[in-house]
């Protein structure tokens, strides 16, 4: 966190970190051990709502200032269901109102997952530097996972693992905290594949999630690529405005903000009627922790399917997901972008 907070505070921008909760409420004296599933439901969602008091706090103070912040959240919302059994998670989040969308896609702008030195570096796991932590590396791995999986849906999910030392690790944290905020540049740098066709009738050997995307073109007169999307399950969607334009160096710069359900029915009015609504289910899982977006398009080109990663470096390997059939890769071919799509329903 202090590195982090460092790099970003020389990049102009105040930075508030908000402490972890279960530290504070455990440390604090509440016992989980022996408690009935009643009785963890009431402490879990107790434990949750003093989250997300503490995060609605520090970022009203940032706001207050008028300055440039940035908002570090030790945990999220979506831990919490790593602690509890699938069925309890879903009964208290009907208890109390909450939705997946709004706590795991709405809250937080992108999810950086720390994978625990349990896996991979074991010699450094230590209880030491926790006075809550009770987990064996063995418990510690499972629980890591589950809340890795946790975050699975959302829309800028990074998994840092132990493939360097410490000193990289972090190294590359600030790094994925650097190209979320836009310092010092947004650069978008995705490869895309496409899929057979069929692929999506068949079985999915991993944990994903699906999504429901709706991406509207607007007119932009300044020459920008201009978009708004909705993208949710279940009824529940979160809002993006986002514009992509080209650096003086020719790399694709793209900003996105969050917007709500108001701004984007209003930016719709200026949708561009060159081009047609993008609208596509979008499965999203990890694969050798690398985080995959496998669109299936209903419309305009019904039955294209894409696989998409965003990575650091265009040259950096990857590790395609086994159990796709990939035809070809197709980053620098523009008719499988989607703007392209959207103005030519069939490739040319």
């Amino acid at each position: 966190m202090s590195q982090i907070t460092d790099r970003l505070q020389g990049f102009g921008f105040d930075v508030y970190r908000v402490p972890e909760a279960a530290t504070i409420v455990l440390g604090g004296g509440v016992r989980i051990s022996g408690v009935s599933s009643s009785q963890l439901i009431a402490i879990q969602s107790e434990l949750m709502r003093v989250m997300i008091a503490m995060e609605d706090s520090f970022t009203r103070l940032a706001h207050a200032t008028g300055r440039r912040s940035i908002v570090l959240c030790d945990r999220g919302t979506m831990d919490v269901s790593a602690y509890l059994p699938p069925e309890s998670w879903s009964a208290m989040l009907n208890e109390v109102g909450w939705s997946l969308v709004a706590l795991r896609d709405r809250r937080y702008e992108a999810v950086i997952h720390l994978v625990t030195a349990a896996d991979g570096a074991e010699g450094f796991y230590t209880k030491a530097n926790n006075a809550v932590r009770t987990e064996s590396p063995s418990l510690a791995r499972e629980l890591d996972k589950k809340v890795r999986d946790a975050w699975i849906g959302h829309p800028h999910l990074r998994v840092v693992d132990n493939s360097t030392d410490f000193t990289g690790k972090i190294q590359r944290v600030v790094a994925a905290v650097c190209q979320v905020v836009g310092v010092p540049q947004p650069h978008e740098i995705e490869r895309k594949f496409l899929i057979r066709p069929g692929a999506s009738s068949h079985p999915v050997p991993v944990p994903f999630e699906e999504v429901e995307i709706e991406q509207t073109y607007l007119v932009s007169p300044d020459g920008r690529e201009a978009r708004v999307r909705r993208r949710g399950q279940n009824g529940s969607f979160s809002y993006t405005h986002t514009i992509k334009t080209q650096s003086t160096s020719g790399d694709r710069v793209e900003i996105e903000k969050q917007i709500t359900a108001r701004d984007y029915v209003a930016l719709l009015a200026q949708a561009d009627p060159a081009r047609q609504r993008v609208i596509k289910r979008r499965r999203v899982f990890l694969w050798e922790n690398q985080y995959f977006e496998w669109d299936i398009y209903l419309s305009p080109r019904a039955g294209l399917e894409i696989l998409e990663i965003e990575v650091e470096d265009i040259h950096a390997p990857i590790t395609l997901p086994a159990f796709l059939s990939i035809d070809r890769e197709v980053t620098t071919e523009p008719d499988f972008s989607n703007a392209k799509i959207a103005l030519n329903p069939s490739p040319a």
